[in-house]
């Protein structure tokens, strides 16, 4: 009875500890210095054009000019700051995923504009991460950030440890969900510590290191690599770099990728350990109302499918963990598999081999373009979260079936039920697949013509016995007629399986050849592989860079000749038709053969 007692209560929510703050209530509070760093900031930014006003107020000469929250021109140098600022945000990126911050009486409609308000609000409340990183006032910005991110850090840290053990979810979620963003709110701040002495040992508030070329050294170096000699022979490589990776010294990975891969890490483990968590909490209170049926109900009237529900959990909690594994370990690969496919296919399309990245039906416009590049983060780790729950649910649920149907069956030993009711099945199934093997033997033995030479690896394609393989044919017509329906239905099969692998995808088309248009986040990928390679083509960015130095050139050579020089008196200005008709007449002197063909203007006269 004791038990009986306790066992009610082990799953009621203790109320006695409350934190004084929660993080998403902070988050609104957040806007206040956000807006006020926001403002501080856009003061002290410069502006390149003037506009009316500079003449109107000029105590400030061209100042509230607009911050840059990312890199524009996709530079290396803050990759990983940025990276660290996009993992600070990944809580409020999950907060986005929840329905606790619907208002009560919220009509369905309206719930569109209220995640867009609620999106924007995150936005600012997340935007002096990225523009105190980036700002060319980096004393005041460090210390701007530093300071913000410090109460985003106590917040969240007060959030978890107050009441550690004390969760509607289960015991200590708080601590395994929020410490990746708690590491990489330390980590901005060591950013902004380490970004405050460089700029003061500098003796500078404004950034005087600002780059005179736009140019990266990798870029540099692989337009050189390009016009040496290329070296005879392969080299040799290790495994790794055979069969998985191999590292390219030309080529850098943009801000916006090493941002991507560290939000999909951090949010794809927030969401794994949240289900997690629920789904053995739920296993908790299944095993517990077991436990009060067993104790209530006679021992004579519930053994038997007390016992099927009590196998039914054992098997269902062990399927789930070893499929939450294997789900896992597969959108952990997805996250590296984007960085090969990126390196890949940008470097087909600086060979300009375009046509075997986007087959000819797929037309990408400019527009879609630049706003894929703007979708790709948020498109590519809803991607993935939702990949991972598809992929996760159709294999438990296959797994599921498989241990009903053959597993259990063969450890209570019910072998001659499980063949007596699988075995047609199995051997028609194995007997289609052995004709389909002969088949394919058949047409290589009989029906090709022999090597042409013994180092080939396969037949050309040269018909041999046509009679024999025109009567071979007719007699296959019928019975491929009633294999179809067979292979039809396991094309449908594959097709789920792998749409439901490949979902969290967005490099790879889910969509058949010819329909790629309607694969949205295809769409995305393809036009942020686009927008990347005509803006940081190296070949591109290095003639441009060549074209400035040159301008630059003439126009400090023209200074300073005028500078020595005495200016030339002013030629009096030619009007265009004066200068049209001395040129007529100049051609018309030097070549008398022109003016007998020349269409003359007839003359008008009057009528006087």
């Amino acid at each position: 009875m004791a038990d009986d007692e306790e066992t009610p209560n082990t799953f009621q929510v203790n109320d006695t500890c409350k934190s004084s703050i929660e993080a998403s209530v902070f988050l609104h509070y957040s806007l206040i210095p956000s807006v006020v760093i926001i403002l501080i900031l856009a003061c002290l930014e410069k502006r390149t054009k003037r506009f009316w006003f500079d003449d109107k107020y000029p105590i400030c000469p061209r100042r509230c000019g607009l911050l840059l929250p990312m890199d524009s021109d996709d530079s290396i140098s803050n990759r990983w700051s940025l990276g660290f600022a996009y993992g600070a945000t990944a809580n409020k990126i999950m907060f986005l995923f929840e329905k606790e911050f619907f208002p009560e009486g919220l009509p369905e409609w309206a719930k569109v504009f209220w995640i867009l308000l609620m999106a924007f609000e995150v936005g600012i409340s997340s935007y002096p991460f990225f523009v105190c990183l980036l700002t060319k006032n980096e004393v005041v910005g460090a210390i701007l950030g530093f300071l913000y991110t410090a109460a985003w850090a106590v917040i969240t840290i007060l959030d978890i440890v107050e009441c550690p053990a004390e969760d509607a979810v289960g015991k200590y979620s708080g601590i395994i969900l929020m410490w990746p963003s708690v590491l990489f709110l330390f980590l901005l701040l060591g950013r902004f510590l380490f970004n405050f002495v460089k700029a003061v040992r500098n003796s500078s508030v404004y950034n005087q290191n600002e780059k005179n070329s736009f140019t990266e050294e990798h870029q540099l170096q692989y337009v050189q690599q390009l016009l040496r000699k290329p070296v005879l022979g392969n080299p040799q490589k290790n495994w790794f770099q055979r069969k998985l990776y191999q590292w390219d010294p030309y080529f850098k990975f943009p801000s916006r990728i090493i941002s991507t891969i560290i939000v999909m890490f951090l949010c794809l483990y927030m969401f794994v350990m949240t289900e997690y968590i629920v789904v053995n909490l739920i296993l908790k209170l299944l095993k517990a109302f077991l436990q009060d049926l067993r104790t209530n109900i006679p021992a004579s009237e519930n053994e038997s499918w007390i016992q099927s529900i009590e196998e039914f959990i054992h098997i269902f909690e062990g399927i789930w963990i070893a499929t939450t594994v294997i789900a896992f370990a597969t959108c952990i690969g997805y996250a590296f598999n984007i960085l090969v496919c990126y390196r890949k296919q940008i470097k087909l399309l600086r060979a300009g081999k375009k046509h075997l990245l986007v087959s000819e039906s797929m037309k990408v416009s400019s527009s879609q373009c630049v706003v894929a590049l703007s979708k790709f983060i948020s498109f590519q780790v809803a991607y993935i979260m939702w990949g991972y729950l598809i992929m996760h649910l159709v294999q438990w649920s296959f797994g599921m079936i498989f241990t009903y149907i053959l597993i259990l069956p063969m450890i209570r030993g019910e072998w001659m039920e499980l063949l007596n009711k699988w075995g047609t099945v199995i051997l028609t199934f194995v007997i289609v697949l052995v004709i389909k093997k002969i088949q394919v033997l058949l047409g290589a033995r009989f029906f090709l013509q022999p090597k042409m030479s013994p180092s080939d690896s396969q037949k050309p394609l040269a018909l041999d016995n046509r009679r024999v393989f025109i009567n071979f044919s007719y007699f296959l017509f019928f019975h491929s007629v009633v294999v179809g329906l067979t292979s039809c239905l396991m094309r449908l099969f594959r097709s789920i399986i792998l749409g439901a692998w490949l979902v969290g995808r967005i490099d790879r088309a889910v969509m058949p050849k010819g329909f790629e248009q309607c694969d949205a986040g295809y769409t995305v990928w393809i036009g942020m592989l686009f927008l990347d390679h005509y803006h940081t083509n190296p070949i591109l960015v290095c003639f441009c860079q060549i074209l400035c130095d040159k301008l630059k050139e003439k126009t400090l050579f023209a200074d300073s000749y005028s500078a020595v020089c005495k200016p030339l008196d002013p030629v009096p200005r030619v009007s265009s038709k004066a200068r049209t008709r001395w040129f007529l007449l100049y051609t018309l002197l030097n070549n008398p053969s022109v003016q007998k063909i020349r269409k003359l203007k007839p003359l008008s006269y009057s009528a006087d």
